[in-house]
This record gives structure tokens, sequence and C-alpha cells, in this order.
């Protein structure tokens, strides 16, 4: 699985592969006052947005593996500002965050766990 989604002009580079004609903007006519966003569902589906419209999915499941998922500004071009309006809104909920820290903590692997959680708990952490 790819660990790098980039979104430039109106390509998106997927790992070292590259799938062209993403969204419905270029990138190179974004002006002053656009804003552009990036959207990660519960379910981990990855949008790119312009000015709050979705330009559709950019990867699925992105948190299949116990990598941490960053976002980040590039300028280049015409580009010598941005803010970040919005830093993180944590969509999931506790007991989601709960079995993802303990999962990226022990890897995959709940046969550690086997003489000190109940059977039902490692059934959850072994669910996908």
């Amino acid at each position: 699985m790819p660990h790098s989604w980039v979104w430039s002009s109106m390509s998106l580079h997927v790992g070292q592969d590259l799938k062209v004609s993403y969204g419905t903007v270029n990138l190179e006519e974004v002006r002053k006052g656009d804003t552009l966003g990036m959207e990660v569902s519960v379910d981990g589906n990855l949008r790119f947005l312009v000015n709050g419209k979705s330009q559709g999915v950019a990867a699925h499941d992105i948190y299949s593996t116990d990598k941490m998922v960053f976002g980040f500004v590039d300028h280049y071009g015409q580009a010598v500002t941005s803010s970040i309006h919005e830093a993180f809104v944590n969509p999931f909920t506790l007991q989601h965050l709960c079995k993802r820290y303990i999962l990226t903590s022990i890897t995959r692997n709940t046969s550690k766990l086997q003489p000190f959680l109940p059977t039902p708990i490692l059934d959850y952490l072994s669910s996908d």
C-alpha cells in the first residue's frame, strides 16, 4: 500500500506511481482567497478539497497500516503564503482511537495479550 498521496496540478501521485486527471480544479489556477483542504473519513477515504468542494476520493483505507498520517503544504510557482484554519478534527470514536493505539503499540500480534485481556476484547482487536 502506498504511503504518500500528492496532488499536483490535475494529477495525483500515489506512492511512486502517477494517476492522471485527478479532480476538477487545476491547482495552477488556484487564486488568492481560495481554500484547499484534505479530508479523511472515518473509514479511511482521503479526499482533497478546493473551496470546500471534494475533488473525489484520492485513496481508500489509508489507516490499514499502523503508520501515522500527516498533511503538508508545499509552495511552488506563484504561491507565497498559506494559513491553516483547522489543523485537525478528530472524526474517530474513543473506541477506535484506543484500538488504533493498542495495535500500533504492540503490532497486530494479539497473542502477547492473551494472558491479560478477556476474549471479547482480543476478538475486537483482531477484527478489521
